[in-house]
């Protein structure tokens, strides 16, 4: 009796691509476990067993939703799934997360001693400055920028401008050298660019038709005066407000 010879390709079952056969083991059906894979799903289609598992995985799972179901702590709604801490919508998700922020800094109160937001505006204005030392001035960077910006103010000067002309020592002189938005003394030996210089501030803004003139003018800090912006003097000092009770 003659052993039959082994081949040395097959043809897969489901593909049709050929592979290679080892000298050794069983000779194969498919090419791959893909292959393989693909010929027992469609087997249990055709015989219903796909449907049937598919039909006892839902119903496991709905059943064990409704035994799992808890409402959410926030608008009551049932969560189904049992991982879930709020249930998805928009308010409750921004109400966890606040809640999750404020929950952190109660743990960090406890274990420091002190909230790191304490000095957060001083902090962010020592950092600007050392940024500013190291990398230099945004107009230094940027001079064709910083020349858009001179003409752009030199144009709202020269239409808001009544005729008067007045120097800014004159108006530090008048306010008593003392920032109207923060009402705290101005150091007039600081040079420009650091946060606590001197600096002109217009009442109403110039981009909102405020005149250049003595009656429209204030002694400010330079970082008050930039924490204002164009906003008009109600609105600097409720933000200059909130700013300082962070401190």
């Amino acid at each position: 009796m003659t052993n039959a010879t082994r081949p040395t390709s097959i043809t897969c079952a489901h593909c049709g691509a050929e592979k290679k056969v080892g000298e050794r083991g069983p000779i194969p059906t498919y090419c791959s476990g893909a292959c393989r894979a693909a010929v027992k799903y469609e087997l249990s289609k055709q015989d219903g067993r796909y449907e049937r598992v598919l039909s006892v995985a839902r119903q496991r799972t709905a059943r064990r939703r409704v035994e799992n179901a808890r409402p959410c702590p926030y608008c009551n709604a049932p969560m189904l799934n049992p991982r879930r801490v709020q249930c998805g919508a928009d308010s409750c998700r921004l109400r966890f997360t606040a809640d999750r922020m404020r929950q952190w800094q109660r743990n960090y109160r406890e274990t420091h001693g002190v909230w790191p937001r304490a000095n957060h505006p001083e902090s962010q204005r020592a950092a600007a400055l050392r940024r500013r030392q190291v990398h230099g001035h945004w107009r230094e960077l940027y001079p064709e920028r910083a020349a858009a910006y001179d003409a752009r103010r030199r144009a709202l000067v020269n239409e808001a401008r009544v005729g008067q002309t007045f120097a800014p020592a004159d108006i530090h002189e008048r306010d008593g050298w003392t920032c109207k938005l923060c009402d705290q003394p101005i150091d007039r030996s600081i040079a420009w660019s650091h946060p606590k210089s001197p600096s002109l501030d217009h009442i109403v803004p110039l981009s909102r038709g405020g005149a250049h003139s003595t009656g429209n003018v204030q002694s400010a800090h330079l970082g008050c005066n930039s924490s204002k912006g164009d906003r008009l003097m109600a609105d600097a000092v409720a933000v200059l407000t909130r700013l300082a009770g962070q401190r």
